[in-house]
């Protein structure tokens, strides 16, 4: 049996990689450690993989990362875990521990091709961070605005529907999961409706047909 030697990460690395598998249509497993054993207590083999992160109140919970595994999802609170990874010539390892090591969750990818393996390996921290100081578009951002701009009534009106939809979805699964005592998953897909709700409100208000048409009624 051969023995890894995993990698001290955080929570911002370990999406990194989870969406390296996803864009190298790598499958990933899981296997759920209770306490300090190494018989799993949850298992799931070889299914597509995604991941999101949410941002929470400081106060309260604070953010969470929500890996998709098919059609579970699993939120880990960055306040109550830890994370490690490891990268081999062919394969993705990230295992999040609870901080009060009551399980660990090991998540293992199948086979990823060179060049995978080595834009997961080149993780940079800095790439993504915001600074509200620099108002600078960058193409992409200007072609988006554009575009938004000169959308039609009805695109946006089903665009802005679909949003909805997917809130209402993220509002069930909130209920779901607090009526089965997890509440820190429950807010997190509160969280997520809540933004879902108000990307669909700007959205709207960015166009000016559907501005005109939805929110200038006086």
């Amino acid at each position: 049996m051969t023995t890894i030697q995993m990698i001290n990460s955080n929570a911002g690395e370990a999406m990194h990689l989870f969406e390296v598998m996803k864009k190298y249509g790598a499958t990933c497993s899981l296997e759920f450690n209770k306490g300090i054993g190494n018989d799993p207590f949850i298992g799931i083999s070889g299914v597509n993989v995604d991941v999101e992160y949410l941002e929470g109140d400081v106060a309260v919970e604070g953010d969470t990362l929500i890996v998709k595994l098919g059609e579970t999802d699993f939120a880990f609170g960055l306040r109550d875990h830890s994370f490690s990874k490891f990268v081999s010539n062919s394969q993705i390892t990230v295992a999040v521990m609870a901080n009060d090591t009551n399980y660990t969750a090991w998540f293992n990818s199948s086979v990823i091709t060179p060049e995978g393996i080595e834009e997961a390996s080149n993780y940079d921290a800095t790439v993504g961070d915001n600074d509200i100081s620099d108002p600078t578009f960058t193409l992409e951002e200007q072609e988006l605005i554009c575009f938004l701009r000169n959308l039609d009534f009805d695109t946006v009106l089903d665009t802005v529907s679909g949003i909805h939809r997917a809130a209402d979805q993220s509002k069930n699964k909130a209920a779901m999961h607090l009526r089965v005592g997890r509440t820190q998953t429950a807010n997190a897909f509160d969280k997520q409706a809540a933004n879902l709700e108000q990307l669909a409100y700007l959205l709207g208000k960015a166009n000016k047909d559907y501005n005109a048409h939805v929110y200038q009624v006086e």
